[in-house]
């Protein structure tokens, strides 16, 4: 699976291209071989966020991004893409290739990570393709009533967490009031240091009635994908693989399919993610969530190499 992944047998040369630091992130951007990578740093830990081979642009290099597409077999065509959470750009860059026509939105609320997205990491903006300085959330607050997407992509990062207030069950009714009514969800559960996947599942199945776990043999990454409409059979998924594969080799939408996990992470014991807010509301909580550093965080995530 994804043996086009593999690491190369000689020593990387790595290069550290730029360090920025800034209220909400602690960035590094290194060259490592023909790999370009985008690295955050938070409670003394590193934690990759993109990655990006700069001999094949046109390719995704980490197994996440490629699960994602996963949300291909449900959407096959899709025409407004929201993504929060902008990382290098290598999702959005690789989509907007492959889908001239695709209207793509991506709130990023860090400044740098657009800077340095743009510096080192190919991202062009264009009347179809966006990038907006903002909260996420605060983002699709704003976006009701207008015209909604169907495809939306949620990713956003601060170093070895996820920021809560991108994770409960009234973001994700947030979320349901701005997508088309078969519109879907991708959200990126990172891989074995997120030991919260149960509280995701149950909190997505608040909101959603599908869900689907896609998840890599040795679990590098978890990619839950949830829908409205009627519930794809595992068959379904796997026969709409066979004819959806219209990507550059070496991706396979058939490959991609085989890392469907029925059921995984369904625990009905679990609570699910609620707000709560203090008395000085939503914006000053979500202003402090956002710069936070300190840990424990909320949404923990371990780095497991």
């Amino acid at each position: 699976m994804f043996n086009f992944l593999e690491k190369k047998a000689k020593e990387p040369v790595i290069k550290v291209l730029a360090r920025e630091r800034t209220q909400y992130n602690d960035i590094y951007v290194i060259q490592n071989d023909d790999f370009r990578e985008l690295w955050f740093k938070g409670n003394g830990d590193y934690f990759l966020q993109s990655r990006v081979n700069v001999e094949q642009q046109k390719q995704l290099a980490l197994v996440y991004s490629n699960m994602m597409m996963a949300s291909l077999l449900f959407c096959p065509k899709p025409q407004r893409l929201l993504m929060v959470g902008l990382g290098g750009a290598a999702v959005t860059n690789f989509l907007s290739e492959q889908f001239p026509n695709l209207h793509i939105d991506v709130v990023e609320i860090d400044p740098k990570v657009i800077e340095v997205s743009k510096k080192y990491f190919f991202l062009r903006e264009s009347n179809r393709y966006r990038v907006f300085e903002e909260d996420g959330r605060v983002f699709i607050q704003n976006r009701k009533g207008q015209e909604p997407y169907d495809w939306i992509i949620l990713d956003a990062f601060k170093s070895g967490s996820i920021p809560y207030h991108l994770k409960t069950c009234e973001f994700y009714k947030e979320i349901r009031a701005i997508l088309k009514p078969d519109g879907i969800v991708g959200s990126n559960l990172y891989g074995k240091g997120n030991s919260l996947k149960p509280r995701d599942t149950k909190t997505f199945m608040s909101v959603f009635p599908n869900i689907y776990c896609f998840e890599d043999a040795e679990r590098v990454a978890t990619v839950l994908i949830a829908n409205g409409g009627e519930r794809w059979s595992e068959e379904k998924i796997h026969d709409r693989a066979t004819i959806s594969n219209k990507m550059p080799e070496p991706f396979s939408m058939q490959e991609v399919a085989k890392t469907y996990r029925p059921g995984k992470f369904v625990k009905e014991s679990v609570a699910r993610f609620d707000d709560h807010f203090s008395e000085k509301g939503f914006l000053h909580d979500v202003e402090k969530e956002n710069r936070s550093s300190v840990k424990p965080r909320r949404y923990p995530i371990k780095n497991i190499h």
